[in-house]
């Protein structure tokens, strides 16, 4: 007799409760892998903003700035602008101006919109919800690219664009003090950029028509703020020879003022050169 002539004992049927918790574990198993996977992501997201938010409190904006970007792809499904959001706020603190603005816009498309503020003018927000921080944010950093430009001498008009971009931003958001102080501040530099591009040649030279011959490198910054236009060799008491005809210094108490303050820098050069030489030098250490 082989092993194939002998048949096989047939299994006994399996009680129904076990066949019915057959069926719940196979029907419950995608459901405590969805509860696992969204577990896993909740606690991953928590984790990595508490590490953003030790690096920001530490004033470690770059690194602050990548651990808010990891956080963007994972938090699809709960507050999705928040990742954009704090990392943007950390690029601007870092004063990587134009990546913040990229994320900041990112965000004002995520965060949900703010509903008109109670009692307040035609289109204002609350400047306390989500969307207005973001405004918020957002203007101050194309308010720094516009600060940027503004020292750009190739491209002047780009300033008053972002100027008056930022104030866009965060106008439906003033109604709070501290946002109008913002806006008004933009504006005054919005108003001071387009001066600058009407007139760029205001002041060409600080002395277009004094005498560089009486005076030539004898005190190069020892008058930073004291009028170098308006007396360029204003010296009595070491040139006595030249005397302009039209200068009324007895008659003007501010002409005064001015040869006071000259004749006190004059004395403080010299006693300085007496002590160690050098003059004024331009290596200080801040």
């Amino acid at each position: 007799m082989t092993a194939e002539d002998v048949t096989q004992p047939e299994r006994p049927p399996l009680p129904a409760h076990l066949r019915r918790r057959r069926r719940l574990l196979a029907w419950s198993a995608p459901v405590v892998l969805a509860f696992l996977v969204t577990g896993s992501l909740l606690l991953g997201t928590v984790l990595g903003a508490a590490l953003g938010t030790r690096d920001f409190d530490a004033l470690r904006f770059p690194e602050a700035a990548r651990q808010y970007q990891a956080q963007q792809r994972w938090t699809g499904f709960a507050e999705q602008w928040k990742a954009w959001f704090n990392s943007g706020t950390a690029q601007y603190r870092a004063e990587e101006h134009f990546l913040a603005v990229e994320d900041l816009r990112v965000a004002l498309d995520l965060v949900p919109e703010a509903g008109p503020l109670p009692d307040g003018p035609e289109g204002s927000k609350a400047p306390e919800s989500p969307e207005c921080r973001v405004r918020t944010n957002l203007s101050l950093a194309i308010e720094a690219m516009g600060d940027v430009a503004a020292t750009d001498d190739e491209d002047p008009g780009m300033a008053e664009v972002y100027y008056a971009e930022a104030q866009e931003v965060i106008a439906p958001c003033t109604s709070s003090a501290e946002n109008e102080e913002t806006s008004e501040r933009q504006e005054d530099k919005e108003q001071q950029a387009r001066e600058d591009q009407q007139d760029p040649q205001e002041e060409p030279s600080e002395q277009p028509s004094g005498e560089p011959s009486d005076e030539p490198s004898d005190e190069p910054s020892d008058q930073p703020s004291d009028g170098p236009s308006d007396q360029p060799t204003d010296e009595p008491s070491d040139e006595p020879g030249e005397q302009d005809p039209t200068d009324e210094p007895s008659d003007d108490p501010r002409r005064e003022e001015l040869e006071d303050r000259n004749r006190e820098a004059e004395r403080d050069r010299q006693e300085q050169q007496e002590r160690g030489g050098g003059g004024f030098g331009g290596g200080q250490n801040w």
